[in-house]
């Protein structure tokens, strides 16, 4: 097998291919965003495992699963023996990505970043390296249509909220989104202005800092809030339940898997979630 290594580097996805042979029949999924775009391609049927958060399509929650794509075990995506590996930017640990790169088996790696416009190179970079570059094109033209449809919608709404996006970690402890995750990609598609924009990641959040801030919205993934015990416990969660958006009933929540993994579904998903906030919000006369 050829040692040969090529990069792929743009503004919004980064792609190493380690190395690219002709054989790519039994490919690893590692992301639900990747593993939706293989099956929008066509390509399904040559996954042979996927991590746990590809769930979509319906064939893709019945492959075997090597773990979340957060904390992948090198021996157990190696272990189905895949030709490729197509890999989240948002995989790790670290530990285990050094050793998938080393393992000799053709890899295909992308960059965290989210929004339209990455969602369009990741497509090519799969594509390209699947060897279906036009159907790859066909499928990129599909999501920028979708997007400037839902565009239309979300700049019609003219509305320009504040959000709050709230997550929780497995023991209920609360944390805000701010810049550089998938969080302030949604905020950004629906036009909306994130009240912790102005440091990176996940913050601790107090009943304090929630309150200064006051939202318009809160935002929580459906898991976090199923986690919880439902959306009237995030509503009295003690670090939101004194701010306006709480107060008037202006939480929603958010499909991880539709809205946020940034793949082809996610322009319609981002014009229904605008589209249920203004609504929400003019009944409640906020």
């Amino acid at each position: 097998m050829s040692s040969f290594t090529r990069l792929f580097a743009t503004a919004a996805v980064a792609v190493a291919l380690y190395p690219i042979s002709s054989a790519q029949e039994r490919i690893v999924s590692v992301g639900g965003d990747v593993t939706e775009v293989i099956f929008e391609l066509g390509l399904g049927d040559r996954i042979v495992a996927g991590d746990t958060t590809s769930v979509y399509p319906l064939p893709a929650l019945a492959l075997p699963k090597v773990g979340y794509v957060r904390q992948l075990s090198a021996e157990g995506v190696l272990s189905v023996e895949p030709d490729m590996i197509i890999i989240s930017g948002a995989a790790g640990p670290i530990g285990a990505v050094e050793q998938l790169r080393a393992s000799g088996v053709d890899m295909v790696e992308m960059e965290t970043s989210y929004s339209i416009d990455a969602t369009l190179e990741k497509t090519r970079i799969i594509a390209e390296a699947l060897g279906v570059e036009q159907k790859g094109e066909s499928l990129v033209s599909e999501v920028q249509a979708s997007w400037a449809e839902a565009s239309e919608k979300i700049e019609a709404l003219e509305f320009e909220p504040t959000v709050l996006f709230f997550t929780a970690v497995g023991d209920g402890a609360p944390r805000a989104a701010g810049v550089e995750t998938a969080a302030q990609g949604v905020i950004d598609m629906i036009g909306g202005i994130n009240v912790f924009g102005d440091y990176s990641g996940y913050k601790p959040l107090s009943l304090e800092a929630a309150v200064a801030a006051d939202p318009d919205i809160i935002l929580v993934m459906a898991h976090n809030a199923l986690a919880l015990g439902g959306k009237d416990k995030v509503v009295n969660h003690p670090a939101l339940s004194l701010t306006t958006a709480a107060q008037s009933g202006n939480v929603f929540l958010v499909d991880a898997t539709r809205v946020m993994q940034f793949g082809p579904r996610t322009p319609e998903a981002a014009a229904d979630l605008a589209e249920d906030i203004k609504e929400n919000m003019v009944r409640n006369g906020s």
